[in-house]
């Protein structure tokens, strides 16, 4: 199915009054109200973010429970390990609880599922292996909101649990000491869409205002948390929830500590990535940091990660960011393999129309498929699932786009599936592989009718049509005051229509994997560069429509204005 560009509706009123009132440039204005921020307070807070600002987290059910269950284990010494994700928010949420508790002098340890071998959440093996390790509190971050079995072993083992989560809650939730997680029916608390990085955020905030409280750091220094907004930051963005509300401010603060780069294994991971001096950006934690995080997890090597980020040393760091650093160039070449095998099928089926891509192999790397799932959405405009299998079942990974929640889409097909979990824009599953084709129709059906309470064709979203030679250093300057970028909040896209192609080429570093055009609006020519879009060399000719972000390059002392294209056409007059 193909998506249609769309412009962003503004009611020019409130564009005018936000322009007046807060003394914003009128198309910054614009953008404030295209993402429903009208209203002055709203838009002065969402341009303006405050700590201050952030809910109290005593309003998330079962957040006293779990304050108290930890002090008691705090106050008698008992051995805590921490359960996480092998993804950038599991890795995130482990650092900082072991990091804030070992600082509080707690004894506590934590222990990462092999992606490959044991895969998500609780195992019954693992779990019975860190009980006999000693372990008398096991607490989960990122995970066992859907693990009822074996929380229920370790309570009959006599080892409680405390799980911190933000996935979809199933109907039975598992009898823990306290269960953390927004989504929960009974839970008030207002930042649904939060992180698990950031739940577990919202337990430090209110453990140490406990701790306060109860005259903990009358002698002592308390524990900074800004400093740990770093670790947020990372596990916020890498999940792709909403930066909006309290995930903005956590994101807008944590990418602060992220430039600051104090913590040794930040500072490493910034060095390899090739921004040890660089304003980091919520792009770049995208694009550049996650993905080595992230590659140890899907390569079955996560500790590696929690170790980063959690040691003193900067020449240890450092060894460990390069370790890192291979593993994402191991990644990065399974991905391009799997992109361009899966790239050709998608193309069959987004031809045939099809409102969502389902597609599955036995040659596919499990820890790599979500990856390809984001690129094959960029490319697309549409919810992309993909499926490694491995002998009779499979595991996949599934990236959605505006308008399709994908939680809800495998939830009407759960009869078809072994198990699956996730959120709004990003999911898991296990299938066997007699339901894939089953599953297939079943799942784009529902994507469909999801799409057709909307306008039955995916949207790909602009900001306005703004033509190159328009656009000034200040302008594009300005559009920075809405960043961070993400889900909830995109990056501004506009339209520039009948552009002249003076040449295309294929350019990258590792390969020719990005397209780079020189194009003409008038008299004027634009150096345009679409990353991971090689495939679209031979659609850049002649006069395009392009849908681009504009940018600001420094060189040799001066400003240039690049766009970054974000998808093309061939122009009609």
């Amino acid at each position: 199915m193909k998506r249609e560009w769309e412009i962003r509706p503004a009611d020019p009123q409130a564009v005018s009054r936000l322009s007046r009132e807060l003394s914003l440039p009128e198309m910054l204005a614009r953008l404030l109200v295209a993402r429903g921020l009208s209203d002055l307070e709203q838009a002065r807070a969402f341009l303006l973010p405050r700590l201050a600002d952030l809910a109290d987290p005593s309003a998330m059910k079962g957040m006293d429970a779990a304050v108290e269950r930890l002090l008691q284990a705090g106050r008698q010494g008992e051995r805590i390990t921490i359960w996480g994700d092998y993804d950038v928010d599991g890795v995130t949420s482990v650092s900082l609880l072991l990091l804030f508790l070992r600082r509080l002098g707690f004894t506590v340890d934590y222990y990462i599922p092999s992606r490959l071998e044991e895969g998500y959440g609780l195992n019954s093996d693992a779990v019975q292996q860190v009980i006999r390790q000693g372990t008398q509190l096991l607490v989960t971050v990122d995970c066992g909101i859907s693990d009822y079995r074996q929380v229920e072993e370790a309570r009959q083992a006599g080892v409680q649990v405390l799980i911190i989560d933000h996935h979809q809650v199933p109907e039975e939730i598992p009898q823990a000491v306290a269960v953390l997680d927004p989504h929960r029916l009974d839970c008030p608390f207002p930042q649904k869409e939060a992180a698990a990085v950031g739940v577990t955020f919202y337990l430090l905030m209110a453990l140490r205002a406990r701790l306060r409280r109860l005259g903990r750091f009358e002698e002592e220094v308390q524990p900074n948390l800004r400093e740990l907004l770093d670790l947020v930051a990372l596990g916020t963005v890498a999940d792709v929830v909403p930066l909006t509300g309290d995930n903005r401010i956590l994101a807008h603060f944590g990418l602060q500590e992220l430039t600051a780069g104090r913590r040794p294994g930040i500072a490493a991971l910034k060095e390899v990535a090739g921004l040890f001096d660089s304003t980091v950006t919520a792009g770049q934690v995208a694009f550049r940091l996650a993905p080595r995080i992230n590659a140890v997890g899907r390569l079955g090597r996560a500790g590696l990660a929690v170790e980063l980020l959690t040691t003193d040393s900067y020449a240890r760091a450092l060894q460990l960011a390069r370790e890192l650093d291979q593993a994402n160039s191991e990644r990065q070449a399974i991905e391009q393999r799997i992109f361009l095998q899966a790239l050709e099928r998608a193309e069959r089926a987004h031809q045939r129309g099809d409102p969502a891509l389902v597609l599955w192999s036995d040659d596919w790397h499990i820890g790599v498929v979500g990856i390809v799932a984001s690129r094959l959405v960029e490319r697309f405009g549409c919810p992309a699932l993909l499926v490694a299998l491995d002998g009779e079942m499979g595991k996949g990974s599934a990236r959605s786009v505006e308008g399709v929640h994908l939680f809800r889409a495998l939830e009407e097909c759960k009869q078809l599936l072994e198990a699956y979990g996730g959120h709004r824009a990003a999911a898991g599953l296990s299938i066997r592989r007699e339901n894939l084709e089953d599953f297939r129709r079943e799942f784009t059906r529902q994507v469909l009718h999801q799409l057709d309470e909307q306008r039955q064709r995916p949207q790909y979203w602009l900001d306005g049509e703004v033509a190159p030679g328009q656009w000034t250093p200040e302008m594009i300057q300005a559009l920075g005051r809405l960043q961070p970028f993400g889900l909830g909040n995109p990056e501004p896209v506009f339209l520039a229509r009948g552009l002249e192609v003076a040449s295309a080429r294929l350019v990258g570093r590792d390969g020719p994997n990005h397209l780079k055009l020189a194009v003409r609006d008038g008299q004027r020519s634009f150096d345009a560069i679409g990353f991971t879009m090689s495939d679209r060399l031979q659609e850049a000719r002649g006069r395009i429509d392009l849908a681009y972000t504009p940018q600001l390059n420094s060189w040799d002392g001066g400003l240039s204005i690049q766009l970054r294209i974000r998808d093309l056409r061939p122009h009609r007059d």
